[in-house]
This record gives C-alpha cells, sequence and structure tokens, in this order.
C-alpha cells in the first residue's frame, strides 16, 4: 500500500470523527457517572447496548386485555471500504464506497403472560430497496433456566458471531468466523427451535433444533423437498468475574455450499477487566469429501477514556476446498478469488488476515470506528492473492 493512499485513509477518517456531533438522549448519566469514576468507559458502553436490548417500552392493551409492553430500538452504521487487491502479483479493480452497512430497527413485545415476541428488520440490503429479517421470534422464559423460542435468529456458533455487531471492536468479524457464517452457509440465522437458560454457578447453556438451510425463515428456499434438513448446535459457557470460556457444536446435514455433511465446533476464551479485553477463538470441522477445515482468530484491545485501539489475527486453513477470498475479506475485490488459475480443482488454501484499528467512543450511544487489514491468500498450486484496505464507520444506537 502506497504512503500517499495510506495518508488519505487517515485523513478521511479524521473528518468523519470530526463530523457534527449526533445527538443520544439515553446516555446523558452514563456519561456523568463516567465523568465521577464511578463507571469505566466500557462499562458504560455494555450498559448503553443492554439498554438498547431491554429498555423499558411503552404499555399498551392487547388483544384479550393483556398487558402488552413495546419495546423499540435501532442501530445505523455508515461505513467506508477501500479495499485493492493483488492477484497472482497483478493488480486487480479496487473498491471505494460510502454506504450504510447496518440499518437496524427492531421491536419487542411482552405480554403479561409471559410471552414475548421480537422482530428485528435490516434495511440496509445488497440490493436495495432489499429489506432482510435479522431476528424473528417468539418465546416464554419459564424461568432462568430455560427460556425458548420459535422463529428465525443466530444459532449458538462462535463467539463474535453472536456478540452484537454494536459490541465488536473491529469493523468486520475475524476471517475464521466469516467462513463458517459466509462462506459455507453453516451458523448465522436459521429458523427453527431455540433455547438457552443459566446453570447457576457461573455455567449457562444454548441449544437449536433448526432448518438445516441457511437464511430459510419467511419462505421455502426452491421446492418444499428441496432443503428440508435438519441441523443441530449446542453452547455450553462459563463466566467468572473477568473469565469467560466456551466451547460451540453443530452438525449440519447436506451443506447447500459444500455438498456434504458438515461436523464443526468452536473453542473461545474471552478475557475483560480494567479496560483491557481479550479474545482467543479455535475452530475445527469435517467436511466429509471436502476434507477438514481448521482456523483461529486472535484479538486484543485497551479501552482507556474514550479511546481504544485494537488488533487482530485470524487464520483459517481448508485441506481441499475452495475458499471464497471476498467471502472471508468482506467486500474484497473480486478478483482475488479467481485462484484456481492452474487449473486445479479440489486445492487447498490458506488465508492470513491482520487488522490494525481504533475505536472512538463519543458517547455510549455514538462510536467512531477506523481500521486498517491485510489479507494473504495461498493455495498448494502456488496461487498467490493478497488484499489490503481500509475501513471506517460511524455506529449510532437509540
Amino acid at each position: 500500500m502506497k504512503l500517499n493512499k495510506l495518508t488519505q485513509y487517515f485523513v478521511l477518517s479524521a473528518a468523519l470523527v470530526s463530523a457534527p456531533s449526533l445527538a443520544a438522549t439515553n446516555d446523558a448519566l452514563l456519561d456523568k457517572l463516567v465523568e465521577k469514576g464511578i463507571l469505566t468507559q466500557g462499562e458504560a458502553i455494555e450498559i448503553a447496548s443492554e439498554i438498547e436490548q431491554e429498555s423499558q417500552g411503552i404499555s399498551f392493551s392487547a388483544k384479550g386485555k393483556e398487558t402488552l409492553k413495546l419495546r423499540f430500538n435501532g442501530r445505523m452504521q455508515f461505513q467506508y471500504d477501500h479495499l485493492a487487491g493483488e492477484l497472482n502479483g497483478e493488480s486487480t479493480e479496487s473498491t471505494n464506497h460510502f454506504y450504510f452497512r447496518r440499518v437496524f430497527l427492531g421491536v419487542k413485545a411482552s405480554l403479561a403472560n409471559g410471552v414475548y415476541a421480537e422482530t428485528v428488520l435490516d434495511f440496509a440490503g445488497d440490493e436495495q430497496p432489499e429489506i432482510a429479517f435479522d431476528k424473528v421470534a417468539f418465546g416464554y422464559k419459564f424461568d432462568d433456566a430455560f427460556d425458548a423460542q420459535l422463529g428465525f435468529q443466530k444459532v449458538p456458533f462462535g463467539f463474535e458471531e453472536t456478540s452484537s455487531s454494536s459490541s465488536l471492536q473491529t469493523i468486520e468479524r475475524s476471517a475464521a468466523n466469516r467462513f463458517f457464517a459466509d462462506d459455507i452457509d453453516f451458523s448465522s440465522r436459521h429458523a427453527g427451535i431455540h433455547a438457552q437458560g443459566d446453570l447457576g454457578a457461573g455455567f449457562s447453556y444454548a441449544l437449536a433444533l433448526v432448518n438445516g438451510a441457511q437464511g430459510e425463515g419467511s419462505k421455502l428456499l426452491g421446492s418444499a423437498e428441496g432443503s428440508n434438513d435438519l441441523a443441530a448446535f449446542g453452547r455450553i459457557q462459563w463466566a467468572g468475574i473477568a473469565w469467560m470460556f466456551g466451547v460451540d457444536a453443530g452438525s449440519q446435514s447436506n451443506n447447500s455450499v459444500v455438498g456434504e455433511d458438515v461436523v464443526a465446533y468452536t473453542a473461545y476464551a474471552n478475557y475483560k477487566y480494567e479496560g483491557i479485553n481479550l479474545l482467543g477463538e479455535f475452530f475445527s470441522a469435517n467436511m466429509g469429501d471436502e476434507e477438514d477445515v481448521t482456523g483461529y482468530a486472535l484479538r486484543a484491545s485497551y479501552k482507556f477514556n474514550k479511546f481504544e485501539p485494537v488488533i487482530r489475527y485470524s487464520y483459517i486453513e481448508t485441506d481441499s476446498f475452495d475458499i471464497d477470498t471476498d467471502e472471508l475479506i468482506r467486500r474484497a475485490p473480486t478478483d482475488t478469488d479467481n485462484l484456481s488459475l492452474t487449473g486445479a480443482s479440489g486445492i487447498g488454501k490458506e488465508m492470513h488476515s491482520f487488522y490494525l484499528g481504533a475505536n472512538y467512543y463519543y458517547s455510549p450511544a455514538v462510536t467512531f470506528m477506523a481500521g486498517y487489514e491485510v489479507a494473504d491468500v495461498e493455495t498448494d498450486a502456488d496461487d498467490e492473492a493478497d488484499v489490503d484496505g481500509f475501513r471506517a464507520r460511524v455506529q449510532v444506537l437509540w
């Protein structure tokens, strides 16, 4: 990456940070508590996220005269991407654009009889004016140990994947997470039966029995018999004062991308204390005739005052599956995906990705983020692709 281009990127980032202030209605008290040293900036951000999820809402009278509480929330992420690529030493076309990464509007209804329902819509689909379901489910909380839902939402697989994008320290999730969620359509959102609960002594669990086809929510994907296999996912976690450990596992029949049954697991550890946030995730999967895949991601950040530098390294390796570079590095130039120049098929690949960024928390509801990522992909046939570039984002929660 040339120095003058890198300088332009950070000038643009500074312009975004110096944009007119965006008002936040729920964060004045949190800011005051931070100023007085009662809360850290990180704790204030977490509380703001909880407010987004559990605000009091408005009371109405529902059918059958049941009390109904409605909670509205939203999330906007306006983003700039500039990514360049090379394929076997030859430069590819670059991506360079502003766009809305996410525009979420959500509402949750709670009935007096304990039943609740939640809908979250995403208005920032890649094909405008596409509106996508981010989450649509209803459920009942029997007690702290058993909360069950029927509907369409994320299954318990991958720490970063199941963490809200509003609380991530990096602009995009790691290449290892994106392989399972976006490249082979294994994790992420599925329709079916979901449940989670607390087991005591710091332990918790989550389970899902769902459609095997990712994204099959309101309509069948194709014919009624075309994708009727089920998938199962499970999670066990332990959380203490600073540490959290977890193991997730999933089994999916007839994966729509791989064309084979996929069995995968991930183990992770997260340490959070006094502004320090450390995360390590390890992934492994058996993909039938496509053989195995392994990967991991390591992330570290440190909050001081309103600033937070962050660094992450991610790695993914396949035995024979042809990974998609522009899926693992979101919106990378599409030409960097054409790695089978030798004519070989079923060759393995490996990707190394390095991210360096910084975040500025203007308030618990408003965050500015900037980051630079470098990724290198190699195949067993000695083809090579490189992607490097800059991203910047402004996020507002309400």
